[in-house]
């Protein structure tokens, strides 16, 4: 019977062999292959993205000389346009001008103040047309003639205003009789108050208004100016090169984005066909017969290791959220950032077919339970582990998603009430499961039935009757407790290792084993060990 299950064994341990002989030497291929592809490919890129850059270069020329292009039209609409935009752009300069005039007029400098009125007129309409000939941009022009339009617009919407408020004025100011002889002197006459009410708003009517005018004047002889050109460019065919460097521009990105997951695109493919040679045995070759036999009995010395009494693991861990965590250390990292990492790292390391229950110990641990994560890996743990690897992956997603909004914010430590919720968890998974317990904790007990925080030393046998009086004794049988991240920050020795008699004391009494009770934080062994019959065989 012994040479039975020695062969088998022997033949599982030649699959596994083979099948990881495999797997790593395919891996180191592929990834070889891959550096390979991407080491190659390295100069096409770069001189592909010095071509794209040439061609966005090439691109804003063109624009700028389709912009600078003779617009569309024959020469006699063109000429038109452009008589008619001189004419406005001449009638916004004498407006100017007036405008100016007007202003200067007070100050009585005779005809010298017409030179500044007419060099005022003509210069701004002249440096917006040079403004617009240098940047050459028709979002600028669209921009200026838009601010100047609602400038416009405002500028009559405060004339209508100071109209209305002159017919007010006519109206109420109309005498509707004239007595002549009267003999009572005439009543006194109401103060008129209409300059003074609307000379803000003509002055905002002139500053509106000028500004609309030169900007007007100065668009328009620049449009005039275009219209006016006899010699350009034909816009018709630059648009279509502009086009044709554009459709240059989407191939050569397209190509670099190839090239740049060439590597990528290799790997993903070597790998499809290496799973589906497997699958459906397209090629027999000697070396794939062979491959072929070895993950079979991989797949049988697998299978009869299930079938022959390997049980699940199911793991409550117990993650302190009191504010006794807190603290920092010398590394200046809070002891519950620490213990939260070590859930991270007991998520990372956890067995196929594994269920895991992650529990906070609060302030009221059983009469209000949080569950901050329950999982259950698939017992498929796959030929190459990479079944596990992506359930190891879910998990700490999951977990590092619900621990960020985590904080150690409870005045009061229930772990007794804590260690219940986890009794009631053991007792729902088959009595062949093996029951891992991990608690990530000071352990310091603060609550009205048991307080230990306080104490400059734990009375082990106080502590245990007043659990007991209390029947805070959780059904703990059978189950492997690791108690680890019991930090001594501000406390002594002597009290770190009395706690730590207290909690031995506990867990023997609950019908626990006690596998570890330390300040680190280190993974556990989930995997059940073998143990040896009177006759010498392994089970």
């Amino acid at each position: 019977m012994n040479n039975v299950r020695d062969q088998r064994q022997t033949g599982g341990e030649f699959g596994m062999d083979a099948a990881n002989h495999v797997d790593r030497h395919s891996a180191s291929y592929c990834a070889s292959e891959r550096q390979r592809i991407e080491t190659v490919n390295r100069p096409a890129i770069l001189a592909l993205r010095a071509r794209v850059g040439q061609l966005q270069d090439q691109a804003r020329d063109l624009e700028n000389r389709i912009y600078q292009a003779l617009p569309p039209g024959t020469v006699q609409a063109r000429r038109r346009k452009a008589i008619f935009r001189y004419a406005i752009a001449a009638l916004l300069t004498v407006a100017a001008f007036i405008f100016s005039v007007l202003a200067f007029d007070p100050y009585r400098l005779g005809w010298k103040s017409y030179v500044y009125c007419l060099g005022i007129a003509i210069v701004t309409p002249f440096l917006v047309d040079r403004i617009l000939e240098r940047w050459a941009s028709p979002r600028l022009v669209n921009v200026l003639a838009t601010v100047a339009g609602v400038s416009a617009i405002v500028s009559l919407i405060l004339l209508a205003e100071i109209r209305g408020d002159l017919l007010a004025q006519q109206v109420t100011n109309t005498p509707s009789a004239v007595i002549e002889n009267a003999g009572d002197a005439p009543p006194p006459a109401t103060e008129n108050t209409f300059y003074d009410s609307t000379l803000g708003l003509l002055r905002l009517v002139m500053a509106f208004l000028a500004f609309a005018i030169e900007i007007g004047a100065g668009i328009a002889l620049h449009e005039a100016g275009q219209w006016a050109s006899a010699n350009g460019e034909d816009g018709t065919a630059l648009r279509r090169e502009l086009a044709a460097v554009r459709e240059q521009m989407i191939a050569h990105g397209h190509e670099v984005w190839a090239l740049e997951n060439a590597g990528a695109a290799f790997e993903h493919e070597f790998w499809r066909d290496f799973y589906r040679s497997l699958l459906n045995g397209a090629k027999r070759g000697a070396l794939q017969k062979l491959l072929i036999f070895a993950l079979s009995l991989g797949i049988f010395a697998h299978a009869h290791g299930q079938e022959s009494g390997v049980h699940h693991v199911n793991i409550v861990v117990l993650l302190d959220l009191s504010q006794s965590v807190g603290v920092k250390g010398y590394d200046n990292r809070a002891e519950f950032e620490k213990n939260v990492q070590g859930v991270s790292g007991i998520l990372a390391a956890l067995p196929a077919g594994t269920k895991v229950t992650v529990v906070g110990i609060t302030g009221d641990s059983f009469a209000s339970p949080y569950m901050l994560l329950s999982a259950e890996l698939t017992g498929d743990e796959g030929y190459f582990k990479e079944r596990l690897a992506n359930g190891h992956a879910t998990l700490l997603r999951a977990w590092q998603a619900r621990s960020g909004r985590l904080a150690p914010n409870c005045p009061e430590t229930d772990i007794l009430g804590a260690l219940f919720v986890a009794s009631e968890v053991f007792r729902e998974s088959p009595e062949d499961d093996r029951k891992v317990l991990v608690v990530l904790s000071d352990m310091r007990q603060a609550t009205r039935a048991l307080n230990v925080e306080h104490q400059p030393v734990v009375r082990t046998d106080t502590a245990l009757r007043q659990v007991a009086n209390n029947k805070l004794f959780a059904d703990l049988h059978g189950v492997d407790v690791y108690t680890e991240g019991v930090d001594a920050v501000g406390e002594t020795v002597d009290y770190w290792q009395s706690l730590r008699d207290f909690w031995t004391a506990y867990f023997v009494r609950a019908g626990a084993k006690v596998k570890g009770y330390s300040v680190l934080r280190d993974v556990p062994e989930f995997e059940r060990p073998l143990t040896t019959t009177a006759e010498g065989r392994e089970r």
